[in-house]
């Protein structure tokens, strides 16, 4: 799918919120999105999202549900963060979802906060310990995917398996990561509501706290060292400290292999870009999975 350009954004953004007036634009922005920011004849900022590549994302009912759903849940102090506020929806004439909301406003995380030591740490553990601790039915209530803890781990083992009929897998990896499939203590958790696919781009930030998370089209209740794998691959230890001190106070479910978890899970994101780049047949990612698994093998 070819992405939007603001102009195009904005003239979608009129079809899906009747009566919306245009004054201006805002630069765009995103890699996997078309996004742009427009502001109305009232001065007030509104965000126009079109995925460019909606494969297994959720359809536009179900993420719309989940929103409204996550959106309750913060009015009522449920969870210490805001979600975009679909103020209408349209299609494009490729079938593609545009969704429009207010500006959320902070900006997106950058990869230099996960040097920041101070609020922003205990901030995100705090907000993903609220997410993971809410009930499953805010999910299972709008038929978003669910999976049990052994779900989760045939999950990984399926895509392990299909990696390894088409690379050749470093030998110390797949003994490794065949270990931990393996082991069943590392698969007793409760599964929860997460995210299901953090990114610095989903993960609005004001005056070094989370004001807001977006993205929630991979939402499902599944095993939260998902959403914890990101952060466990992007800080710094001292940031990690602290987020994991944050999030074990927050959550309410015991979980003693989370953070074991997230440590295998953030190397099998190797495993999930290759396949995905065979799935896609994109050489280029298929060569960069395969030499980022080859230094991830030296560095064990």
């Amino acid at each position: 799918m070819r992405a939007k350009t603001p102009l195009e954004l904005a003239a979608l953004a009129t079809a899906a919120v009747p009566g919306l007036q245009i004054a201006g634009l805002r630069p765009p922005s995103d890699e996997v999105l078309s996004v742009t920011g427009v502001i109305d004849t009232a001065g007030n900022r509104w965000t126009v999202t079109c995925p460019h590549d909606t494969v297994g994302g959720l359809d536009l009912d179900a993420e719309s549900g989940v929103l409204a759903r996550l959106a309750k849940a913060t009015d009522a102090k449920r969870i210490p963060f805001d979600v975009p506020r679909i103020h209408g929806t349209t299609l494009t004439p490729q079938g593609d979802r545009v969704i429009v909301h207010q500006d959320l406003g902070g900006r997106t995380m950058e990869e230099s906060d996960f040097d920041d030591p101070h609020v922003l740490p205990a901030s995100l553990g705090r907000a993903l310990a609220a997410l993971h601790n809410l009930p499953e039915v805010i999910y299972t209530g709008i038929h978003l995917p669910s999976y049990t803890a052994t779900e989760c781990r045939d999950r990984h083992l399926a895509l392990l398996d299909e990696a390894a009929a088409q690379v050749l897998i470093p030998a110390n990896l797949w003994n490794r990561w065949e270990a931990a499939l393996d082991d069943v203590a590392l698969w007793r958790f409760a599964p929860a509501p997460i995210h299901g696919d953090l990114q610095g781009n989903s993960v609005v930030v004001d005056g070094g706290a989370v004001r807001a998370m977006t993205g929630f089209s991979s939402a499902h209740v599944g095993d939260p060292a998902q959403d914890v794998s990101w952060v466990l691959a992007q800080a710094s230890d001292t940031f990690l400290d602290r987020f994991r001190e944050a999030y074990s106070r927050e959550r309410t479910a015991t979980d003693l292999q989370l953070f074991t978890r997230a440590q295998l899970l953030s190397e099998l994101a190797i495993i999930r870009w290759l396949v995905h780049g065979l799935h896609a047949e994109e050489r280029s990612i298929i060569a960069e999975a395969r030499e980022m698994l080859t230094d991830l093998s030296s560095d064990l």
